[in-house]
């Protein structure tokens, strides 16, 4: 396989560290002081850099709650939001959803200085240049960029280098916009080669059965003949898809072999770039027919310390054979990328979306220190009051909060920072749903990717896709206008980046208004705090500080940085009317 190197076996004297960690305790039980001693040592150097950006990193406080860091130890607020059209999705001009080929070019060339004409025949637009434009406009400064194993691997042992390169022009466009790329190996009910009896036809009302299926490619798609019908209208519960998601948690015929392959010739390629935060491993990992926590435990979180030993070159596992079932001891041959760099993203199983609880016992799964627990917050969207046609105020018992006060001790316990890689709803849902989610980041100091960029027929996007018509097949806009609720809450004023990893803060959309309150040292660096063109208000500080130091953007935007001189100081936004784009 293209970019697939031959794997070796680890050092005999790691193997024997790995060994006895095992014997005492569950497989990386112990690793708490040596993932702490590795961080400085693992810290990245500028002069590795082949990005446009710092480079990040987790940090670990002595007592406190691992954070996400710049080079300076500030902790970094990401603010992103999730493009979908990297994904290779089914479309109705393949009813049959046998065709292997992504519905828009994955040349690079295709792109350069224009853009593939949008059509509602697939659930999203095309991604480009003037996409990353608008999302830096509206002061995101991270992308979660979902990729398709179907498209890096589309035939067994053959590697795809030209979407390899459109991953690349991508990171290239976000990184020179001063955005960041999480590079995220997305599936949603395994693969859209898991089979159906009767794909209905887009644009729809409701999904058709393959729509939103995707993943795997399908040599990779092991059904043993189970019918592909998804029963309660839930994708999840689709035989298909849990018969194939059970073998390739089994490594049947290598499945996860050549899993891991491929995202080392993902890896190789961004070993230096500096613009790609890092890796989610695998997005909502359903158990097929195993049950939580055992999936967790036993099969899930190890094949995660598995990718970060084949990555790395840790060595926390046990050695084992390949190609077959791997127990949770199991390590992974160091496959010589040697990414040292970039942190993992790693969410636990997908039923955690459905309770806002932990599935999982929590404990720390790898000694290399930049790893990050990714949970996706679906309050009333997804959890069990939703699923059942429930009051909204049945479940879940601690309201919005639940999901984010126990996924923080989940990533105490496991020595990983937090972030919310999803969280959206239907745009009716705005005024509540959409409006508590932020405010629980805001109190949680947590980051997040907005789920999602653009859709077309309507969708969840930031943009209101246009009303589809049956049988249209004629090009159509791929941005419709932005939502103005969506422009109101989600583009925002919020802290970039700060010394003080306790802050607090807080924006009003409805008045623009925003406050923070931070305490420093001097020789402290500057905290900073992005303010959108939306709001206008004057900015003060008080207290101990320095500043503030206002720089405008050219897109009419502000970055304001305060240097503190020691003890508490704040950073005021005055209340003032928003400038909200009109809908043209």
């Amino acid at each position: 396989m293209a970019g697939i190197v031959t794997r070796k076996l680890p050092r005999i004297t790691l193997a024997i560290v790995a060994l006895l960690i095992a014997i005492s305790t569950y497989p990386g039980a112990d690793l708490v002081s040596l993932a702490t001693r590795l961080a400085p040592a693992l810290s990245p150097s500028p002069a590795a850099a082949a990005g446009f950006l710092p480079w990040l990193h987790v940090e670990h406080p002595t007592g406190g709650t691992p954070y996400i860091a710049d080079e300076l130890g500030r902790m970094v607020l990401l603010h992103g939001v999730t493009p979908a059209s990297l994904i290779d999705y089914w479309s109705s001009s393949d009813p049959s959803n046998t065709h292997p080929s992504p519905f828009y070019p994955i040349d690079p060339a295709a792109y350069d200085g224009r853009c593939p004409s949008n059509y509602g025949l697939i659930a999203v637009p095309p991604l480009c240049k003037e996409d990353i434009t608008q999302m830096a406009s509206l002061g995101f400064n991270l992308i979660r960029l979902p990729l398709s194993w179907s498209l890096l691997e589309p035939q067994r042992g053959q590697a795809s280098q030209m979407y390899l390169n459109r991953v690349a022009q991508v990171v290239e466009w976000a990184g020179a916009a001063g955005i960041y790329v999480i590079l995220d190996m997305h599936q949603d009910a395994y693969s859209r080669f898991v089979g159906s009896s009767n794909p209905a036809p887009l644009p729809k009302g409701e999904p058709a059965q393959l729509a939103y299926y995707d993943g795997a490619p399908a040599w990779a798609t092991i059904t043993d003949g189970l019918p592909s019908e998804a029963y309660f209208n839930r994708r999840e519960l689709n035989p298909a898809v849990l018969e194939a998601d059970s073998n390739f948690w089994y490594n049947r015929s290598g499945l996860q072999d050549e899993y891991i392959a491929t995202i080392a010739f993902l890896t190789r390629r961004f070993k230096n770039d500096s613009s790609v935060i890092g890796y989610s491993i695998f997005n909502e990992p359903w158990p097929g027919w195993n049950l939580p926590p055992g999936f967790e435990d036993l099969l899930l979180f190890p094949f995660y310390r598995r990718v970060i030993d084949a990555l790395t070159g840790i060595h926390d596992g046990l050695p084992c054979l390949t190609g077959v079932w791997m127990p949770a001891v199991c390590g992974y041959a160091d496959l010589g990328v040697h990414d040292l760099h970039h942190l993992f993203f790693l969410e636990p199983g997908l039923l955690r979306e459905v309770i806002d609880l932990p599935t999982h016992l929590g404990l720390p799964i790898s000694s290399y220190p930049n790893l990050v627990l990714s949970i996706h917050a679906y309050t009333h969207v997804y959890t069990i009051d939703a699923l059942l046609h429930m009051s909204p105020t049945a479940y879940p018992w601690g309201g919005y909060d639940q999901s984010y006060a126990t996924a923080g001790r989940e990533a105490r316990a496991m020595e990983a920072a937090l972030f919310v890689s999803e969280f959206g709803n239907p745009p009716e849902q705005d005024p509540t749903l959409l409006v508590n989610q932020l405010l629980e980041q805001e109190t949680h100091l947590v980051g997040s990717a907005f789920w999602d960029w653009k859709e077309n027929c309507g969708g969840w996007g930031m943009y209101a896709g246009d009303p589809c018509t049956t049988g249209d097949t004629s090009p159509r806009r791929s941005s419709g206008c932005l939502r103005a609720s969506r422009e109101q809450l989600v583009v925002r004023v919020y802290p970039r980046a700060s010394s003080d990893p306790s802050l607090t803060y807080h924006y009003d959309p409805d008045t623009g208004a925003f406050r923070l309150e931070a305490r420093g040292s001097k020789g402290d660096a500057p905290t900073e705090v992005y303010i959108p063109r939306e709001v206008t208000g004057a900015v003060e500080a008080a207290g101990g500080a320095i500043g503030p130091m206002v720089d405008p953007n050219p897109d009419g935007s502000r970055l304001v940085s305060v240097l503190p001189t020691g003890g508490a100081f704040s950073i005021a936004v005055a209340a003032a009317p928003l400038s909200l784009t009109p809908c043209l």
